[in-house]
């Protein structure tokens, strides 16, 4: 590099649903990034807004809760509090996961900008994850300059190394979207060899995270944590190999041409885990939450694993992906059967808690939405509950309610459902709307209708301010909106325990 930049990876305030839970940020992709530069001599840190600077009062940052006029409740660092950590730095980089958080990444983008102007000097603001990429129109149209296309830990040090030569002209960069005065231009993925194990990307930074103040707050991204502990994430693989129409990179997987294969699944070396292991430990780390989109897709991988994952002191949870299916293999006659080795060799690594999508009843709706992926019609979902109590897994549920031609009586059949594996052992169970996120194929075939293309074109925040799973649907559905929001919240009340209820709801952004 020619000259010396200061570069801040940030993720932004947050805001909620007044019925929703408040949890700080600290995904893994930001972590990933810092490592990445770092690795490059560049000057990099990384700022998590809704719980601040280790120098901040708690009180100014996580629970500071604001209404807002759209209805949710903002909650994190205020605007000059940002200004001020944004005058730091040359570069603002965000990662954009979550369509609901988009208002809130344009925020920022805007006080860096502002930040610049009183400051006479450039900040280049750039942005990546599926919501940017999926929004980039939106993004670029208000004070991002650069959206990454593909995975950021490449493409970030080819920016920083044109901007730091004074060079505004980024076309020879693969892998981006810019702006032409109000043309999008896209920049595809260079071509690359499609590969099965992802090789050279750095550590994540996990000593740029607060972790000391998460562990402070307690309240990680899904699940339970026990009060205490030391928390982060970590990943094993990316990508999935299922197509669920649902989720927010099932558009991607048909855009190689543009995107590569960033939603491809990909693994890294063993080798790669055990040290990514061992510096989560090193900074006191004793649960480890797994990111991976689909962690049990290949069982034997896993069973490798078992031993390098395996510490003392250190527990894990997966609370993002693991697909029913590979709880189960085939017996000599080709029936289905629980695998209770691999259920052991999970709690024998130190899995302790497991968030399972066991989605709907209805086969019809998971053929349809969920890729087919799990049949509860010849896959007993009563018996892996109970397999995975034996060994002492805690295990709660996800129930998925309200798509778009979903029936009343289908939904109740999945409420039953939900019931019945509470009986058979489950810990807890939560219900949630299906949303049609920008960059999945079910926001695609919603938008076919040209007059909501138009509307949602018009004004692309007022439908992402409420692009949560309990709020009310923002496309039509056979079942009622409003019977379907007061179906997730009278569901999970009738049917979870009550000390679970009242943990749960302790943690709501409006206690």
């Amino acid at each position: 590099m020619s000259k010396n930049l200061k570069v801040l990876v940030m993720e932004p305030a947050n805001q909620q649903l007044p019925t929703d839970t408040a949890r700080p940020n600290g995904a893994l992709g930001p972590a990933f990034l810092v490592g990445a530069l770092r690795a490059q001599g560049i000057e990099a840190d990384y700022l998590d807004a809704t719980v601040g600077l280790p120098s901040d009062l708690i009180e100014e940052t996580f629970y500071n809760r604001v209404e807002q006029e759209n209805g949710t409740i903002r909650y994190g660092m205020s605007a000059s509090a940002m200004a001020k950590v944004f005058a730091n730095y040359d570069i603002i980089a965000t990662s954009s996961i979550f369509s609901a958080q988009t208002r809130l990444h344009l925020e920022a983008a805007r006080i860096a900008k502002e930040v610049a102007d009183q400051r006479g000097r450039e900040i280049l603001v750039i942005s990546g994850g599926v919501n940017a990429r999926a929004m980039r129109e939106v993004f670029l149209s208000n004070h991002f300059d650069i959206i990454a296309l593909a995975e950021g830990e490449k493409v970030i040090i080819q920016i920083i190394d044109a901007f730091s030569r004074g060079n505004r002209d980024f076309s020879g960069i693969h892998g981006i979207a810019t702006r032409d005065g109000d043309r999008t231009v896209l920049q595809p993925v260079s071509s690359e060899r499609k590969t099965i194990e992802m090789k050279d990307l750095p550590f994540p930074a996990f000593d740029a995270m607060p972790l000391d103040r998460y562990q402070q707050i307690g309240i990680p991204h899904a699940g339970l944590l026990p009060k205490g502990m030391k928390y982060a994430a970590i990943q094993t693989s990316r990508g999935c190999q299922d197509r669920c129409t649902f989720c927010h990179i099932s558009l991607e997987k048909q855009q190689a041409d543009l995107l590569g294969a960033v939603g491809s699944l990909r693994m890294f070396s063993l080798d790669r885990v055990r040290q990514e292991v061992d510096r989560a430990v090193a900074l006191g780390v004793n649960r480890l939450y797994f990111e991976d989109d689909n962690l049990f897709f290949n069982k034997k991988r896993l069973t490798e694993l078992a031993p390098i994952l395996r510490r003392d002191g250190l527990e894990y949870s997966n609370v993002n992906g693991a697909n029913l299916r590979f709880l189960f293999k085939r017996d000599q006659q080709g029936q289905n059967i629980v695998d209770t080795e691999f259920i052991e060799m999970l709690a024998g690594f130190g899995l302790k808690e497991l968030v399972m999508p066991f989605e709907s009843r209805n086969v019809d709706i998971l053929q349809k939405y969920a890729s087919g992926k799990f049949n509860p019609d010849v896959m007993d979902p009563i018996l892996i509950v109970k397999a995975l109590k034996k060994v002492g897994i805690r295990i709660s549920g996800n129930f998925m309610i309200g798509f778009r031609d979903e029936s009343w009586d289908s939904i109740l059949r999945t409420k039953e459902y939900a019931r019945v594996l509470l009986d058979a052992g489950l810990d807890a169970v939560g219900f949630m709307i299906p949303v049609p996120y920008p960059g999945s194929l079910d926001f695609e075939a919603v938008m076919q209708n040209s007059a909501t293309r138009e509307e949602f074109n018009k004004d692309p925040l007022q439908f992402t301010d409420h692009m949560h799973w309990r709020a009310k649907p923002l496309f039509p559905t056979v079942v009622s909106g409003e019977k379907l929001v007061d179906a997730v919240q009278e569901f999970w009340l009738e049917l979870n325990q009550s000390p679970y209820k009242q943990e749960k709801l302790s943690q709501n952004v409006c206690s």
